[in-house]
C-alpha cells in the first residue's frame, strides 16, 4: 500500500480478471521521448490516417458497387424491356396485318402464302395460326397437316374470346401440338368484313427468343433475367431452373413490391439455396409485361472484394514504410557524430546529382569563373573535355563554341537581365539546326547556375501541332480556325472607307460523282489540284483555305485597284481555271465551281454573318446553274427568310394533308388507250396559288419533309387508283431520301393493305439518285419491293453518267425516257441513240415510255424507232382525279411547257 500511496497508478480490467498496473511515469516519459523526436510525432500522426483511409475507402467502394449494380440492374432491365416490347411489337404488328389481310377475303386468304410472300412469320415468330370461334385451328405457318386440332381449351383462345376490348392478350408459355416447341402466346380476335369476331389469330414466339438477350446482359455468377405477364404467371426466364419455374404463377415479392407502378428496386433476401440479390422490376407501358433482372451480392461485391484485398496490403505497406522510415530516422539521429563521413557522402551525391541529370549544367560566380559543370553540358555545346577546367574565364570557355557569336555582349546581356530578376530564361540555336533551351537562377555572390536542354525536337513537334491546328493536312491551305482568324483580324483594324477584306466560299461541282466513280483516293487528288490552281490565282496577301469537304474560301486583301472590283476579277478567275479539265491517275476530270462573294464589313461585322452572307451568294450561285459566283446582297437575305417562311407554311400543308394529287396518263401510241397514270402532287397555297413543284419539292428535300410527303403522296395513289378502271397501273415516285427511312417496304405494304389495291397496280419510279446514296442498302430495298408484287420503273433514263449500269444491277419492269431526247428527236445522233435504247429495251424485256411528248410529229418519229407508251402535254396534261378521261384523246397542237 505505501508503493500505490507514493506513485500514482493505473489500473485496467482484462476478461479473466487479471489486474494491471502500469505506472504514470511511464506514459510521461513516453510523452517526452514523443515531443522530443520529430519522425515519430509524424509517424503517429499518419499511422491512423492510413487506417481511417482504409476504413473509408472500403466502405466507400461498397457502396460505390450498390449503387453501380442498382444504376447496371436498371440499365439492363430498360434494354430488357425494350428488346422485349420490340419483339412483342413486331409480332402484333404481324397479327394486325393477317387480320386485316384475312378480313378482306376470309374464303379465299391463305395464311401460308401471305407469310411467305411478306415473310411475316420469320425471324421471332415461330409460327402463326387461325383458329376459328369453335376452337379448332383454321391453318397454321408451322407445316401441320395431321388430323384437326381443338385449342379451344387453351388459355389464349379462353381469355381473348372472353375479353370486351380489343387488344393484345399474352398467355402463359404452352408446348405447341403443331410446332412441338415452348412457345408464348400472343392472341387477338379475328373480324369478319363486318367486324364480328370470328375467331383468334395467334402468334407464338419461342421463349429461347425472349432469353436470348441474357447472353448479352452481362449480369455475372448468379444473376437472373425473368419475364411475367400482367398475372405474374412466368413467360421466360434465365438464371434460373426454368423448368420449376415456367409458367408458374408462385407467390413473388415483386407484386408487393411494383404494386400499381411501373418500377421498383428491391433486395431479395434470405431465400434458401440461393445468395441475396438485388431485384430490378420494370412494368411495361406498352404490353401486359413485366419485366425482373436479379445481380447476385456475390456478383455486386466481386470487385470490391478484391480491391479491398489490394487496399489492404497497400495500408499495410504504408504502415511497414512509415514504421520503417520512422525506425531509420530514430537510428540516423544516433549518428550525428559521423558529420565528417555525412560529408563526403553529400559531396559524392553531388556529383551524382550533375552527372545523371538529364540537362547539362554550368555554375560560374560573381567573377564569371567556371565553378562546376557535368559532361551533359560540354556534349551540347561541343566542347572538348581536356580544354575546359575549373576556374575558367565565361570567355574562354566559349572562345571555340558556335552558338552565341558574340560572347562579350551576350555575357553584358546576361548579366543585366540577372541583375533586374533572380531567374531568367533563353534559347540559342546552333547553325545545324539544334535548339537549346537555357534557365538562369542568380546566386548570391552575383553568379548564376545555368541548365541547359536541348529541344530541339520539342520545338520541331510544337511547329507541328501549331501547323495542324491551323492548316489542313490534305492540301496545305488554311483550315477553318485560321481562316476566320484572319477574317477577326481584318474586322479588328482601324475602320476606313474601302472595305477592309472580301470573302469568298468556293464549293465544287460534281465532286460527289467523282468520289463515287473513280474512288476517294482520286477525290483527295482533285482537291490537292484545286488547292493549287487557287493557290496560282490569289497573291501573298490574300488567304486561301479549305474549311469542308469539297469547300474552299479565299480571304482578298486590300491591293491597289477597287477590292469589289478585284474580288470579282480573282472570283471570275477561280471559275476559269478550276473549269479546266483536270487530269487524274489518267482520268480527265471536270468538275468547275460555284463562288459566294461577300465584302467585310459591308456584309457582316461579326464572322458568323459574314460566312452565312457569303454562303447565300453561294446558294444563288449553284441555283443560277452552278459554274459562276454571285456577291452578297440584300436581296439574297429575303430570299432566304421566303424559303424558311415556305418551308413552315409546306410543314403545315404537309401535317393538314393539303396537298393534293393530279395525275397524268400514259398513253399507248397505236391506239390511244390510257394504260396508267402517274400520281404528281401540287401545292395550292392559301395567298400564292398553285406553288411550282420544283420549288416545293425543292423545300421538302433541303428541309426534311420530303418521306412523309412522299408516304402521304402513295397512300393517296393507291386510295384514288381503288376508283379507277382495274386494268390501270397508278405510278408513285420516290425520293432518295425514303430509301434512307427504314420502313419504305412497310409503308408500302400498309399502303396496298390499307386502301386494298392489288399489288400489281401498283408502280414505283426512281432515278439514279436513289443508287448514289447507298447502293446496296437500297438494291435490297428495291429487291424486298419487287417481291412484293409492284413494277419498278427507272425514270429519267439517259441522263445520269451510269444509267447502263443500273440497268444490269437491278431487273427494272420500265424505263422512262427522259424529255431532254425527245425535245431533240429531230437530230440524228438523238435517234441514234434512241435505237440503242429500244434495242437494249427489248433485250432486256423491259417497257419503254417517252415522256415530254409534245406534238404529232414527235408521235410519229417515236412509232418509227418503235417506242410504244408516251406521255406528255400533247396527250394530257396533269389533272385531278376527276378531270381524268378514260378514252383514247384526240391529237392536239403542240405547245409550249409552262
Amino acid at each position: 500500500m505505501p508503493i500505490l500511496q507514493a506513485s500514482a497508478v493505473l489500473l485496467c480490467r482484462p476478461k479473466r480478471g487479471v489486474r494491471v498496473v502500469i505506472p504514470a511515469g511511464a506514459f510521461r516519459k513516453a510523452g517526452r521521448t514523443i515531443l522530443r523526436n520529430g519522425p515519430l510525432q509524424i509517424a503517429l500522426f499518419f499511422l491512423p490516417l492510413v487506417w481511417i483511409g482504409y476504413f473509408a475507402i472500403t466502405a466507400s467502394e461498397r457502396m460505390d458497387a450498390i449503387q453501380q449494380a442498382r444504376s447496371h440492374g436498371n440499365s439492363v432491365a430498360e434494354l430488357f424491356e425494350e428488346n422485349t416490347e420490340r419483339i412483342f411489337e413486331r409480332v402484333d404488328q404481324s397479327l394486325l396485318v393477317v387480320r386485316a389481310l384475312y378480313a378482306r377475303d376470309p374464303q379465299a386468304f391463305s395464311l401460308k402464302f401471305w407469310s411467305d410472300k411478306a415473310r411475316i412469320a420469320t425471324g421471332d415468330v415461330v409460327q402463326l395460326a387461325l383458329i376459328g370461334s369453335d376452337g379448332y385451328m383454321i391453318e397454321t405457318t408451322a407445316g401441320y397437316s395431321g388430323p384437326p386440332l381443338y385449342l379451344g381449351d387453351r388459355e389464349h383462345f379462353i381469355h381473348t374470346m372472353s375479353q370486351a376490348a380489343d387488344r393484345l392478350y399474352v398467355a402463359k408459355p404452352v408446348l405447341g401440338r403443331a410446332s412441338k416447341k415452348w412457345t408464348i402466346q400472343l392472341a387477338r380476335k379475328l373480324f369478319d368484313l363486318a367486324g364480328n369476331p370470328v375467331g383468334v389469330v395467334v402468334g407464338s414466339i419461342s421463349v429461347d427468343v425472349v432469353g436470348r438477350f441474357y447472353d448479352t446482359a452481362k449480369l455475372g455468377v448468379g444473376g437472373t433475367l425473368m419475364l411475367r405477364n400482367a398475372s405474374h404467371v412466368v413467360l421466360a426466364s434465365r438464371g434460373v431452373d426454368q423448368g420449376s419455374v415456367l409458367g408458374q404463377s408462385a407467390p413473388s415479392r415483386v407484386e408487393g413490391e411494383l404494386g400499381d407502378g411501373f418500377y421498383a428496386q428491391y433486395w431479395n433476401e434470405n431465400r434458401p439455396n440461393r445468395s441475396d440479390r438485388l431485384i430490378t422490376a420494370r412494368r411495361s407501358r406498352a404490353f401486359p409485361l413485366i419485366f425482373t433482372v436479379g445481380i447476385s451480392e456475390q456478383e455486386i461485391y466481386s470487385r470490391s472484394a478484391f480491391r479491398q484485398k489490394v487496399y489492404l496490403g497497400g495500408a499495410l505497406l504504408l504502415t511497414f514504410i512509415i514504421l520503417a522510415a520512422t525506425t531509420f530516422h530514430w537510428r540516423r539521429q544516433q549518428a550525428l557524430d559521423r558529420a565528417h563521413r555525412d560529408r563526403r557522402d553529400f559531396a559524392s551525391k553531388f556529383e551524382d546529382a550533375l552527372r545523371n541529370l538529364p540537362q547539362g549544367l554550368s555554375m560560374f560566380d560573381g567573377r564569371d569563373r567556371l565553378i562546376a559543370f557535368n559532361g551533359q553540358w560540354l556534349e551540347l555545346y561541343g566542347l572538348v573535355p581536356e580544354d575546359i577546367r575549373i576556374g575558367m574565364d565565361f570567355r574562354e570557355v566559349f572562345a571555340k563554341q558556335t552558338a552565341v557569336l558574340d560572347v562579350e555582349t551576350y555575357l553584358v546581356d546576361l548579366k543585366n537581365r540577372l541583375a533586374q530578376s533572380e531567374q531568367i530564361s533563353n534559347t540559342v540555336q546552333f547553325p545545324d539546326g539544334r535548339v537549346v533551351y537555357i534557365s538562369y537562377g542568380r546566386r548570391e555572390d552575383g553568379g548564376w547556375v545555368a541548365t541547359h536542354e536541348d529541344i530541339t525536337e520539342r520545338k520541331a513537334s510544337a511547329d507541328r501541332i501549331e501547323r495542324l491546328a491551323h492548316y489542313d493536312s490534305l492540301t496545305g491551305l488554311a483550315n477553318r480556325n485560321l481562316f476566320k482568324e484572319r477574317i477577326d483580324e481584318a474586322l479588328a483594324r482601324p475602320r476606313r472607307p474601302e472595305p477592309a477584306c472580301a470573302v469568298l466560299l468556293l464549293d465544287l461541282d460534281k465532286f460527289k460523282s467523282v468520289n463515287d466513280a473513280l474512288g476517294h483516293q482520286c477525290g483527295d487528288a482533285l482537291l490537292k489540284q484545286v488547292a493549287d490552281r487557287i493557290k496560282a490565282q490569289i497573291r501573298d496577301a490574300d488567304t486561301a483555305a479549305r474549311i469542308g469537304g469539297d469547300e474552299f474560301a479565299v480571304i482578298v486583301a486590300p491591293g491597289g485597284a477597287g477590292m469589289r472590283e478585284g474580288a470579282e476579277s480573282l472570283a471570275a478567275r477561280l471559275v476559269q481555271a478550276i473549269a479546266e479539265p483536270f487530269h487524274i491517275d489518267g482520268h480527265p476530270v471536270v468538275s468547275g465551281c460555284s463562288i459566294g462573294l461577300a465584302l467585310v464589313p459591308e456584309h457582316g461585322t461579326r464572322v458568323d454573318e459574314i460566312l452565312r452572307n457569303a454562303d447565300l451568294a453561294l446558294y444563288r450561285s449553284k441555283n443560277a446553274g452552278r459554274n459562276c459566283f454571285h456577291v452578297y446582297s440584300a436581296e439574297l437575305k429575303a430570299e432566304a427568310d421566303q424559303r424558311n417562311v415556305l418551308e413552315i407554311e409546306l410543314r403545315e400543308a404537309i401535317w393538314r394533308e393539303e396537298i393534293e394529287l393530279f395525275y397524268q396518263p400514259v398513253i399507248e401510241l397505236g391506239t390511244g388507250r390510257v394504260k396508267s397514270v402517274e400520281a404528281l402532287a401540287r401545292w395550292h397555297h392559301g395567298t400564292r396559288g398553285y406553288v411550282p413543284p420544283a420549288e416545293f419539292i425543292a423545300v421538302a428535300e433541303a428541309g426534311g419533309l420530303i418521306v412523309e410527303l412522299g408516304h402521304q403522296v402513295l397512300a393517296r395513289a393507291c386510295r384514288d387508283a381503288m376508283s379507277m378502271p382495274g386494268d390501270i397501273k397508278v405510278a408513285v415516285n420516290l425520293s432518295a431520301l425514303q430509301f434512307a427511312s427504314a420502313n419504305l417496304v412497310d409503308t408500302v405494304t400498309f399502303a396496298l393493305t390499307q386502301s386494298g389495291l392489288p399489288q400489281t397496280r401498283l408502280e414505283l419510279e426512281i432515278t439514279e439518285s436513289v443508287f448514289l446514296a447507298d447502293t446496296e442498302e437500297n438494291l435490297r430495298t428495291l429487291q424486298r419491293l419487287k417481291a412484293l408484287g409492284v413494277s419498278i420503273a427507272l425514270d429519267d433514263f439517259g441522263v445520269g453518267y451510269s444509267s447502263l449500269s443500273y440497268l444490269t444491277a437491278f431487273p427494272f419492269d420500265k424505263v422512262k425516257i427522259d424529255k431532254s431526247f425527245i425535245d431533240r428527236i429531230d437530230r440524228c445522233e438523238t435517234v441514234a441513240v434512241l435505237k440503242s435504247i429500244v434495242q437494249l429495251a427489248k433485250t432486256l424485256k423491259l417497257s419503254i415510255v417517252a415522256e415530254g411528248v409534245e406534238s404529232s410529229e414527235q408521235v410519229r418519229r417515236l412509232q418509227s424507232l418503235g417506242i410504244p407508251l408516251g406521255q406528255g402535254f400533247h396527250f394530257s396534261k396533269p389533272v385531278p382525279l376527276a378531270n381524268l378521261s378514260w378514252q383514247a384523246p384526240t391529237a392536239r397542237r403542240k405547245r409550249r411547257v409552262a
